[in-house]
């Protein structure tokens, strides 16, 4: 691991080095950002390698072959069935349901608000620390600078209860308000901070001066829980 990378707005000084991507590709965080929300183009969610990938990688390709093809319900079949399998990577589920959106469908009501993942982007020299979690027990730390951390160890119980931790914030969050309906997010201005929570039904989030968040009890809380895991993850990459 090389190059010291301050992450100011996280009190933290670190040092580290890119990680695998999110489909074994070594990349900074500019390669890994675009697959940190669960919201890739259809043609971007593919396996890479050579190989069989086994699944869910071969259905979403057949699902992408059957949009290809004209024949889209058979599509959101497949992409229903990946979206409720039980034991799959958070953000497996989090493309599926998003395709199935994007397909004009919704997932059912006892799915729809169940919060599979957290993103807090957070404001620094200009630019912005992102840190994500997921409800398999997976996180990412993508710095301002380009440097990234992919924590994929499931072992480190500090780590799985910080995780449960914040997903439960997040949680709270997403039960008392709506998910974003547009098909991009909103400009994340300097010195902004974006707080989001990844579900079945779409990214529900709020945003604005770092200030302005932090003096709101429960945005306080969610940024509180964020901070404490991204001090165990970074903590344990570098050890």
């Amino acid at each position: 691991m090389t190059g010291k990378v301050p992450g100011s707005r996280w009190g933290l000084t670190v040092t580290m080095g890119s990680m695998n991507g999110p489909q074994g590709t070594a990349g900074p965080s500019r390669t890994l950002h675009q697959f940190v929300y669960g919201d890739a183009p259809v043609d971007e969610w593919v396996a890479q390698g050579d190989g069989d990938p086994g699944e869910p990688w071969n259905s979403f390709e057949r699902a992408r072959e059957l949009v290809h093809s004209g024949q889209r319900q058979e599509a959101i079949k497949i992409w229903r069935q990946i979206a409720v399998t039980e034991g799959l990577e958070s953000r497996q589920m989090l493309q599926a349901w998003h395709f199935v959106r994007e397909a004009g469908e919704q997932p059912p009501a006892d799915r729809a608000k169940r919060v599979l993942g957290a993103v807090a982007e957070m404001p620094v020299h200009g630019g912005h620390d992102l840190l994500a979690a997921y409800r398999d027990g997976t996180a990412r730390y993508l710095n301002y600078s380009g440097k990234a951390v992919v924590w994929e160890d499931r072992s480190v119980a500090p780590i799985q209860s910080a995780i449960n931790d914040w997903l439960a914030k997040a949680q709270v969050i997403v039960n008392v308000i709506g998910p974003w309906d547009q098909p991009a997010l909103p400009p994340l201005p300097p010195g902004h901070a974006r707080l989001m929570m990844l579900t079945p039904s779409g990214p529900h989030f709020g945003q604005g001066p770092l200030a302005d968040l932090s003096a709101d009890r429960v945005a306080r809380s969610f940024i509180t829980a964020a901070t404490g895991l991204m001090q165990l993850v970074v903590g344990r990459a570098m050890a």
